[in-house]
C-alpha cells in the first residue's frame, strides 16, 4: 500500500517517540481502513463505468487505452483519492498543515522522488494521476478525496485515544 509506504518514510523522517509513532499508526491505519470499506460499498452502490467504456463505445474511439490497466471494478469514487483524502488528513493533524516530504515509494522502479508541501498537494496529485492515466474521471477523485476527508474527520472526532 502507498500509504503505508508514505507512513513509514515520514515516520522513519521524524523519528518521534514510542507513544506519538503509536498513535499515529492507530490513527492512520483506521481511517484507511475506514475509508476503504465506505468506497467499495459506493462503487457497488453506484456502479459508474470507467473511462475506457465511454470512450471507446459512446465517442467512438475502438482501440483507445489507458496508460495503466483499467481495473475489473466500478469508477466511482476513486479509491486512492479517497485513501488520499484520509491519510492526508489524519497526517495534516498529527504533523501540520505546511509539511513538506519528498517520497521515494518507487525509486526501485527508477521514478523520480516526488516532493510536496503538504499532505494535501499530495492527495490532489493522487487523484491527478487517475486521471491523466485515464482511469477515472476529474469528478470521481475529487469526491473520493472529500470523501476521505470526512471519514478522517468524523474518525478523529469520534475515537478518543488514552493520549488525545
Amino acid at each position: 500500500n502507498n500509504y503505508v509506504s508514505t507512513f513509514s518514510q515520514i515516520m522513519h523522517i521524524e523519528n518521534p517517540q514510542l507513544d506519538f509513532y503509536a498513535l499515529a499508526h492507530a490513527k492512520t491505519g483506521i481511517v484507511l481502513y475506514e475509508a476503504i470499506i465506505n468506497c467499495w460499498k459506493i462503487k457497488y452502490d453506484v456502479l459508474q463505468d470507467r473511462p475506457i467504456r465511454y470512450i471507446r463505445n459512446v465517442l467512438g474511439h475502438a482501440t483507445w487505452s489507458p496508460l495503466f490497466g483499467t481495473p475489473a471494478h466500478p469508477e466511482f469514487p476513486s479509491a486512492h483519492s479517497q485513501n488520499g483524502g484520509a491519510f492526508a488528513a489524519v497526517m495534516t493533524a498529527l504533523l501540520g498543515d505546511d509539511y513538506q516530504f519528498t517520497l521515494h515509494t518507487y525509486d526501485y522502479l527508477g521514478m523520480a522522488p516526488r516532493t510536496y508541501s503538504s499532505f494535501d498537494e499530495m492527495a490532489v496529485d493522487i487523484g491527478l494521476s487517475r486521471v491523466y492515466a485515464g482511469i477515472h474521471y476529474t469528478y470521481s477523485c475529487a469526491e473520493g478525496k472529500k470523501q476521505g476527508e470526512k471519514i478522517a474527520a468524523n474518525v478523529l472526532n469520534i475515537l478518543k485515544f488514552k493520549k488525545d
